[in-house]
Order: structure tokens, then sequence, then C-alpha cells
């Protein structure tokens, strides 16, 4: 299976290249015109960093198809905000859907866009989740928004439009381009921070562990 994981930012890119690297072993970079990426053949697996909020993540990725052209799943793998005490810090979210949490319409009747995850893939990881060791792993949909969302306020009004275990940046836009591609979609987010007014302090602090986390939900994907 041909796998483009995707990053939106440098310090989760980096931790999925370490962990990929140790993994798989020497990995080879390639110039695509406007991004470098680099490419794990033991995995038939190229990553890339997507970058920050949907429309800058959905444009790369969308270059990215269209280079690499043929790719079986494209994966967003990144760290998130939690949106309920039930998920706690370095737990691991996998997208059953994405919803586009800032995005209102009436005409599409006041609900968020939505993207389904991959059931495919997402029966295939449902049969080795229990194998994680360390942290949790929730099936449930993901927020997707350019907003920081940072107070129990927010958090709250976001989990009751969506429904989502978990709040990011950049998920919609990956779903997007992958559905114009015509591409199945899967978002893994490992939990950083509580969307909280601690978001920052957390996020420094947990984001190697969330992303280790993430890499190893990934290379069972990879696996098969």
């Amino acid at each position: 299976m041909a796998m483009l994981v995707v990053a939106p930012i440098p310090q989760e890119f980096d931790v999925l290249t370490a962990a990929f690297t140790e993994r798989w072993g020497a990995h080879r970079e390639r110039d695509t015109g406007r991004t470098v990426v680099r490419e794990y053949p033991a995995a038939d697996l190229t990553l890339a960093q997507g970058g920050f909020g949907k429309a800058q993540f959905a444009a790369t990725t969308q270059h990215l198809l269209d280079d690499l052209r043929a790719v079986d799943l494209v994966v967003c793998a990144g760290v998130a905000g939690a949106l309920t005490e039930s998920v706690r810090l370095g737990d691991v979210v996998i997208g059953t859907a994405t919803l586009e949490h800032d995005f209102h319409s009436v005409i599409l009747g006041g609900a968020p866009p939505r993207f389904e995850g991959s059931a495919t893939h997402l029966a295939d990881l449902g049969r080795v989740a229990d194998l994680a060791e360390g942290f949790r792993v929730h099936f449930a949909p993901i927020a997707s928004g350019d907003e920081g969302i940072v107070d129990a306020r927010r958090r709250a009004e976001v989990h009751a439009r969506t429904e989502a275990l978990a709040v990011a940046y950049e998920g919609a836009g990956g779903a997007r381009a992958a559905a114009f591609s015509q591409v199945p979609y899967l978002e893994v987010r490992g939990i950083s921070d509580m969307a909280n007014d601690d978001f920052i302090e957390h996020f420094e602090a947990n984001l190697p562990r969330a992303m280790t986390n993430v890499a190893s939900i990934v290379a069972r994907l990879a696996a098969g």
C-alpha cells in the first residue's frame, strides 16, 4: 500500500522522521518541485510537511497527490487538543470522520461539512488498537478549523457541534484534497493539550510523546 503521510508543522514532522527512520532505516529525500519529501521504500511510505492551517495543508496535499499520482491512502498525522475529559494527554484519536467546525452555511442546513475516514483502514486499525502500549486509542470524529480552541466555553461548543473528541487545524484541508483526488483519507492525532488556557505549556511538553504514539499507529497502518 502506497501511503502519503502529511504532518502539518516542523515539530510533528521531525518526530515522525526520527520514528520512521528508526523503524525502517535510511530514507531518501526527493524534491517534488514545491516541497521536499522523505521516502521510506521499506514501508512504501512518503512523509511530507503540509503547513499550518486548512488552506495551506490542502494546497500542499493536493500538490503532493498530483506529483505522486499512485497513492492508496492519505494520512494527516499531528497533535490535537482534547475536547472531553475522557481523552488523556498522550492518547491517540483516529478519525472516524473529520468535521469542519468553523464552516457555517445555511445551504448545508447549519451542519459542519463532514469527511468520512477510510472504512477499510479504520477496520484494519481496529484489529490492532488494543496492542498500543502506554496510551489509549480512540475511534471518534475529529474537529477541524482555523481557530485555536483554548478555553472551556469554546471547547464545549465545538464538542456539541461535532461530537468530536479532538480538535486541530488542518484535517479538513487534507480531507478536501483527498476527496478531490478520490483517494482514501484518515486523520490520526495525538493529544498534546486539553484545549484550555494551559495550551502552550502542554503543547510544548507533550508533543514529542504524542507524536511518537501517532508514529506507532501509522506504522501499523503501513504494516497492513
